[in-house]
């Protein structure tokens, strides 16, 4: 009952914003994860290397917001410094839509949980990632990301949602106000090998005032994350937009390895 109220009330917070009526920015396609309220153990260190492209757009709109066959490549080495935070360190590479093959830009993150004292049916956290990129890989290069982060479990189900707000500091956005960039997923535990996934992204532009939901981006991405071994993480999919400004196809891979 607990966990079907709390799908309930993100469904219902997801719909008053969506139906909220300026054009949105594109996803990022140097990082297209879900973050989780549990940090990396102390002392141990994550490699992670994100590989995303798309591949098709249609329309006039997906296609001035997708870069269509741009390819992105972004390095992420994460360090546990207490049993609740964690710090990481981000290194970006495009191919670019002038066709050479470049370093993008960095980013540094805090990603932490909030430490619970007894049993909550909700898991809290958050993400604060500072921005630094490059003018030719980025419009808006120097930005602040801070990603509020809930998660709920339910027998084999989990459900998570990642609300980003982020406030650009240079670049044609800056000084506009907070944009707002959801995320979630629906993982299922199906086996000790895999577990298949619903995920979502989403990018809406400012807050105040929003851009009409076909000027926003909204994808839904088929999912699988594979358990082959303990230190090895394998998450791969399939994005499909479904507005007129996300109207195309991405894939995305995560290969992580924990030392």
């Amino acid at each position: 009952m607990r966990f079907r109220m709390q799908i309930v009330a993100l469904s219902v917070c997801a719909i008053a914003i969506l139906a909220a009526a300026r054009p949105s920015d594109a996803i990022d396609f140097y990082e297209i994860q879900i973050y989780d309220t549990d940090t990396e153990p102390v002392g141990h260190v994550n490699l992670e290397l994100h590989s995303n492209t798309t591949t098709t757009a249609t329309g006039e709109s997906a296609k001035s917001e997708m870069d269509v066959h741009q390819i992105h490549e972004t390095l992420e080495a994460t360090y546990g410094v207490m049993h609740w935070i964690e710090i990481g360190q981000y290194f970006a590479t495009a191919k670019l839509s002038n066709g050479n093959y470049e370093y993008a830009g960095s980013r540094t993150k805090i990603h932490f949980a909030i430490p619970q004292t007894f049993e909550w049916p909700v898991q809290f956290g958050g993400n604060i990632e500072l921005s630094y990129m490059r003018r030719a890989a980025e419009e808006n290069p120097l930005a602040l990301e801070l990603r509020p982060i809930m998660g709920g479990t339910y027998k084999k189900f989990r459900l998570v949602a990642n609300l980003a707000f982020e406030d650009p500091f240079s670049g044609p956005h800056a000084h506009r106000g907070m944009q707002f960039a959801p995320s979630g997923e629906l993982i299922y535990d199906l086996h000790h090998w895999v577990s298949p996934a619903i995920e979502y992204y989403g990018d809406m532009g400012q807050i105040q005032p929003l851009a009409k939901v076909q000027d926003q981006q909204h994808f839904i991405m088929p999912a699988l994350n594979f358990h082959f071994l303990p230190q090895l993480e394998l998450n791969l999919g399939v994005g499909i937009g479904v507005t007129r400004a996300s109207n195309g196809i991405f894939l995305k891979s995560i290969v992580g390895w924990e030392f």
